[in-house]
């Protein structure tokens, strides 16, 4: 074994290695198979091009990302050391000049090529194969290699030939796979295992506890006060930092106010032209800029060490991307800064966007019968659609122009369309001027889109989201929550119970020795429990706070839930407040989120008993109470409760009761309306209304009608797909024997889900 220090410092000129470099490099020149798992910024290239000083022939680095290749390439050559890259930006005569070099190379000489980079396309190549079958393979290593796994959103069909490629290149030579990521979860190796066919493997987790790096989270809803935190962090901490927002128009605003009040500020989005990205870009890092504010396209190829600070103005939407765009930050290893200023409310765009990004089936077949709407079946002859985005959303009646967007890069990634993009054409509104049809009209049952991984995807974004919520806005220690979620064992062993870098530890460390502050009643979470379990996935939190606190908002009086007996129950707190009892109770396993732009609220069924056994909620009252009181940190405390109750119309509610006390008494509806003078057709609209209240069970209101009856509504208004709002049409519709009043008991039911 030679002596790896010397080569460090006399190939790649570094003085020692990073924490764990060493020893995974070790594991690659012993032929072990490897998995790495390390932040950004930890030196994970490193680790397989040292190796190829030990094992002196070809390097094969099979990459996803070709903007990165080229970055690697040029840093790999910059050290004397023989790089080329074989993708879709060069062309067919320089692959094939490649190839041809590689497959004479002694791997002696010292301008031969060591190191080839290839995106996984490139292995369905006939000629590609034959020529690496022929040459002798030093390792294999797959970079970014989360974007094997099925639960990434960036999971391409050509993924799957990695395995058949490997395993047809071991049935005649030795050599080891390294598989490098930054960003996997515990489900996502797993997934990377099985993808590559790994049997024998070492797996190291390194890095994740940033020891120089404080996670500071300031929940702000109002952008105002968010646009003013921003200035006080950058003011108040040494240049050099990154504000990362989710859109481009917040990137324009955080700019446009920075810019104002005389920070040196630059801006990068994926929008601009690639000069100007690239002059800004120049500007940051030669500190022109004190602080540059971009969307997540910046920072790919940033190696700024002195950064000292990066603000997420807004949510990612999963903690990979979180960590991997803070690990640009403290790269020198002195004390950096990662702040977050969000609301529980951000996580609402988010939920939108993956509603946008992952459309439901029949939008996508509603967008392909559009763009192949003059070919006949298996026609196709490579036709162009010159239109933007917003356009084809009209023209499709998709409406949206962000659903059109997501629609064809799915065509795009199963190879249904290609984008092109013409810089020289001038119109920096018309991305994207060229979609072309690759494949001929198909049946819609013929397409190669595979529609469960969609689904899939979509379900890993929610989960993703959720962890972030928990992450911010559930109380806890947040860098022990990261190293958990990132499964680093070894780090999470040397780590105390608190961490005392982040705002929890930090608030907590002030709090200790004080008595918790009980804002409610502990029996105010059971009121909340047993109000769910009536109202089980039904509504999301917001509706169900504005109902216990009394909201006269238009949804709560169209919905009739001003009538429900809990309502303005919880008066005297406010709807912010009630809201952190949900997140509490969800926290905690008693409630839970169904998925969904709009997520229910479901009592947990494993916590059902808690509804009929109080000292199961009552033995966590310290841990409710604790936890409430730190989330409430974020609630403005004159917010808490209000000064007076709402004046409560019960006027509706009485007419409600008197009716059903009078059934309770065993009164026919005629007799009732007779005593209260009133006519029978109201009466019969009271039992329905009660039948909705929850006030009559289903069997209370089958005395009223016949199934057979009902059954005929439900038909009637299915095949018809005919509205509630308007009775006659229905009525019409069925024999004479069916009244008015059947008509109200059928749509009842249907709208309950009891027919």
């Amino acid at each position: 074994m030679q002596n790896l220090e010397n080569i460090l410092q006399n190939t790649f000129h570094l003085e020692s290695f990073r924490d764990g470099q060493e020893e995974i490099i070790r594991s690659v020149i012993e032929g072990n198979d490897t998995l790495v798992f390390m932040p950004t910024g930890w030196g994970k290239s490193l680790i397989y091009q040292f190796s190829w000083v030990v094992r002196t022939w070809l390097v094969l680095i099979i990459s996803p990302l070709i903007s990165l290749m080229k970055d690697q390439v040029d840093k790999i050559n910059a050290l004397w050391l023989r790089a080329e890259l074989v993708n879709s930006t060069i062309s067919n005569f320089e692959k094939q000049m490649i190839l041809d070099e590689i497959s004479q190379n002694s791997f002696e000489g010292s301008w031969d090529i060591k190191f080839l980079y290839v995106a996984p396309e490139r292995l369905n190549d006939e000629y590609f194969l034959k020529t690496i079958q022929k040459i002798d393979i030093a390792l294999i290593a797959i970079d970014e290699a989360h974007c094997i796994s099925q639960w990434w959103h960036d999971f391409r069909p050509s993924y799957l030939k990695i395995r058949d490629f490997i395993e047809s290149l071991r049935r005649e030579k030795s050599f080891p796979i390294i598989a490098l990521t930054a960003t996997a979860t515990k489900k996502v190796r797993s997934d990377i295992v099985e993808r590559l066919g790994l049997k024998n493997y070492q797996i190291f987790t390194k890095g994740f506890d940033r020891k120089n790096l404080a996670f500071i989270v300031r929940e702000i809803s109002k952008e105002q006060e968010k646009l003013e935190k921003v200035l006080e962090v950058v003011k108040k901490t040494p240049p050099f930092g990154i504000v990362y927002c989710s859109s481009v128009k917040a990137v324009s605003k955080v700019y446009q106010y920075l810019l104002q009040n005389g920070v040196r500020v630059g801006i990068y989005t994926w929008e601009m032209a690639g000069e100007l990205r690239e002059k800004e870009q120049n500007n940051f890092m030669d500190s022109t800029y004190d602080v540059i504010v971009a969307t997540n396209a910046f920072g790919m190829w940033i190696d700024k060490k002195d950064i000292r600070y990066v603000i997420h103005f807004n949510l990612p939407g999963s903690i990979e991307n979180y960590y991997q765009e803070v690990g640009r930050a403290g790269r020198d290893g002195k004390n950096s800064y990662w702040v977050i200023i969000a609301s529980y409310q951000d996580t609402i765009i988010q939920e939108f966007f993956i509603e946008n990004t992952y459309p439901p089936k029949d939008d996508i077949l509603k967008l392909y019968d559009y763009l192949y709407k003059d070919f006949k079946t298996w026609e196709w002859s490579g036709t162009q659609i010159l239109k933007t985005y917003n356009s084809i959303a009209i023209e499709s009646d998709l409406k949206s122009d962000m659903k059109v967007g997501s629609i064809i890069k799915i065509f795009e990634k199963y190879g249904v369309v290609k984008r092109w993009f013409d810089a020289r054409d001038g119109e920096v509104d018309f991305r994207w001027r060229w979609i072309t049809l690759q494949l001929p009209k198909m049946k819609h049952e013929d397409l190669p889109i595979l529609w469960n991984h969609q689904d899939i995807l979509k379900q890993e974004s929610y989960f993703k989201l959720e962890q972030v919520k928990k992450l911010l806005f559930r109380p806890g220690c947040r860098k022990r929550f990261i190293l958990e979620y990132f499964g680093d064992e070894e780090d999470l062993k040397n780590m105390s119970e608190n961490c005392w870098v982040c705002d929890y530890c930090i608030d907590k460390k002030k709090y200790d020795g004080q008595e918790t502050e009980h804002l409610i009643p502990t029996h105010i979470f059971l009121l909340v429990l047993e109000f769910v379990k009536r109202l089980d996935n039904k509504f999301w939190i917001q509706i169900l706070s504005w109902v216990l606190t009394g909201s006269k908002e238009a949804k709560i009086i169209e919905w009739n839930l001003d009538l429900d007996k809990d309502y303005n129950i919880l008066w005297i707190y406010s709807k912010e407040l009630v809201g952190a009892i949900f997140e509490i109770l969800i926290d905690f396993g008693y409630l839970y989120k169904s998925a969904g732009q709009y997520p229910k609220i479901c009592i947990s069924q494993s916590w059902i008993a808690t509804i009929f056994n109080n000292s199961i909620l009552f033995d966590e009252e310290k841990e409710l109470q604790s936890s409430l009181y730190f989330k409430s940190r974020f609630i403005k405390k004159s917010s808490y409760t209000k000064e007076k109750p709402v004046k409560i119309k019960v006027e509706k509610i009485d007419t409600y009761t008197q009716t059903l006390e009078l059934l309770w008494e065993k009164l026919s509806l005629v007799e009732i309306a007779e005593k209260r003078q009133m006519t029978l057709q109201t009466i019969e609209e009271h039992i329905v209304k009660l039948y909705g209240f929850n006030k009559l069970t289903l069997s209370e209101i089958l005395k009223y009608s016949s199934l057979e009856k009902l059954k005929k509504i439900k038909e009637v208004v299915k095949i018809n797909n005919l509205s509630s709002e308007k009775l006659k049409p229905i009525k019409d519709m069925l024999s004479s024997d069916v009244s008015y009043f059947d008509v109200k008991i059928g749509l009842a039911m249907i709208e309950k889900g009891d027919l």
